[in-house]
């Protein structure tokens, strides 16, 4: 799904596409679980209602910026709202079997159908199915998800020069327990390069399965917490759709 044209009405409507977060909520395994505390409660006689939230900047739907994986990389807290924007979109589906690596073919393969003129995208969202899993195999969706390789992100860095963001509908957009393969995909993503565009974010954890056929994105809101002091942060992502 492209948005190829731009709604002049009112005919949209925003979908959230970002979990809540919860104290169930899969978080990866080097990750402190999720604790939502009650502090204060009018039903055991205080006057408000309060809660006491714990939960690591890494945890549900986050966005992953540049401080992330870079001494001097910048950090999602430095953002602005027009920076976390995004209007030229793309759906890919890229059904991956567990612990398979999304590779630079798939990209090259799905993009053969665009015009040159026509690769002016700047959010790339990537489904590959594995959001089934969140909720009926936490295990399998924390530690058995595809991942992109660092050669894919490489090259559509050099192919897409006004991509900003990936996302993707899996807990890490790397794959479980491979270190180095890990960092470099980070790296790639984040780092500045003369034959690059601007350095990308990452989003995480999202839920692709309600992005429906004959829907056209417009464009794609990201919210994150605003605390200042992190690389990344937990996030609120809204999505414009336009009905076919």
């Amino acid at each position: 799904m492209v948005n190829d044209e731009k709604n002049n009405g009112n005919d949209y409507q925003y979908i959230r596409i970002s979990y809540n977060l919860t104290s169930k909520t899969p978080v990866h395994p080097d990750l402190t679980k999720i604790t939502i505390t009650p502090k204060t409660r009018i039903t055991q006689g205080d006057d408000y209602n309060t809660s006491v939230i714990t939960v690591e900047n890494h945890s549900g739907t986050h966005v992953d910026a540049p401080s992330h994986f870079l001494k001097d990389g910048r950090p999602i807290y430095t953002y602005g709202p027009d920076e976390l924007i995004f209007n030229s979109l793309l759906l890919l589906d890229l059904s991956k079997t567990p612990d398979e690596l999304i590779n630079k073919e798939d990209f090259s393969t799905a993009l053969e159908q665009f015009e040159t003129d026509q690769l002016d995208f700047d959010c790339i969202l990537i489904r590959t199915g594995f959001g089934k899993y969140r909720e009926t195999d936490p295990e399998k969706y924390l530690t058995k998800n595809p991942g992109i390789s660092p050669e894919a992100v490489s090259y559509l860095r050099g192919k897409l020069p006004k991509l900003r963001c990936l996302a993707i509908d899996t807990v890490s957009m790397s794959r479980y327990g491979r270190m180095r393969e890990m960092i470099e995909v980070h790296q790639t993503a984040f780092q500045e390069k003369a034959e690059f565009g601007k350095p990308l974010l990452f989003v995480e954890d999202l839920n692709l399965q309600s992005l429906q056929s004959g829907m056209i994105l417009e464009e794609i809101m990201i919210i994150p917490w605003q605390v200042e002091g992190i690389d990344s942060a937990p996030c609120t992502v809204l999505v414009k759709i336009k009905s076919n």
